[in-house]
């Protein structure tokens, strides 16, 4: 997919705010993402922007859990990105090898749901280390949602947030019509971060990016995901359309 530089920036200032960096705060954030994948863009650029620095964590010490643990404290990592899968890992070696995280502040996870069973782990381990549960697609400037954690939902599952500045967030039915608040429906986006859509394959572009039904000039994108709306304006993310 082919994306817009505006909706790359949109995304880096959302995720130097949710995440706490600071102009001039010395943060640290890891590159654990290989550069062919989208998230790999924030963990390098976000930190550069406002005069911090970029860890880059290799395959290797990613693939050793001791190691990478060394890696986040000896770098004084105070913010990185990992799968919910990896960050099982992580938190049952840490479980069974407890230690202080150095300077870490945020961890944010992406790529996979995240599990409810995991957060209240995480938090009785390390309860002042937010959660940034993130969710997107490449087509969409990476991550347009966050959901920012600093304790256990009270429900039994984890939303996927609220839409970021300048995002907007839709629920619709087969029609591209909104559904109600609870009802599941497909996920689609609209506003700076939706790209231009796919290099040299006009038909699928065609399909996933089209006009926005409530933004006349604005166009959409369908991610080809379920979700619903909860109370208090959260989206909580419920499968793939095709699986």
């Amino acid at each position: 997919a082919l994306c817009e530089h505006a909706g790359f920036l949109n995304h880096l200032y959302a995720k130097i705010e949710d995440t706490g960096m600071t102009a001039g705060g010395g943060d640290v954030a890891t590159q654990i993402a290989s550069q062919c994948f989208d998230i790999s863009l924030w963990q390098f650029a976000a930190p550069l922007l406002i005069g911090g620095s970029v860890r880059i964590v290799d395959t290797r010490t990613q693939l050793d859990v001791a190691a990478f643990v060394e890696e986040i404290v000896e770098g004084r990592v105070t913010v990185m990105q990992v799968v919910p899968s990896y960050l099982e890992v992580l938190l049952t070696h840490l479980e069974q090898h407890p230690c202080p995280l150095g300077a870490l502040r945020s961890v944010s996870v992406t790529g996979e749901a995240l599990t409810y069973e995991l957060v209240p782990r995480w938090f009785a381990a390390y309860p002042d280390i937010q959660l940034v549960n993130a969710y997107g697609a490449t087509e969409t400037s990476d991550d347009p949602m966050h959901e920012v954690l600093h304790g256990v939902p009270e429900r039994d599952f984890v939303s996927v947030g609220r839409a970021l500045r300048n995002v907007n967030t839709y629920v619709l039915d087969e029609n591209l019509a909104l559904v109600p608040l609870g009802t599941p429906g497909e996920i689609a986006f609209s506003g700076v971060c939706v790209g231009r859509g796919y290099i040299n394959d006009e038909e699928r572009t065609r399909e996933a990016f089209v006009p926005d039904p409530f933004r006349p000039g604005s166009r959409m994108y369908r991610t080809g995901d379920f979700g619903r709306w909860l109370p208090e304006d959260r989206l909580e993310f419920l499968g793939r359309r095709d699986a």
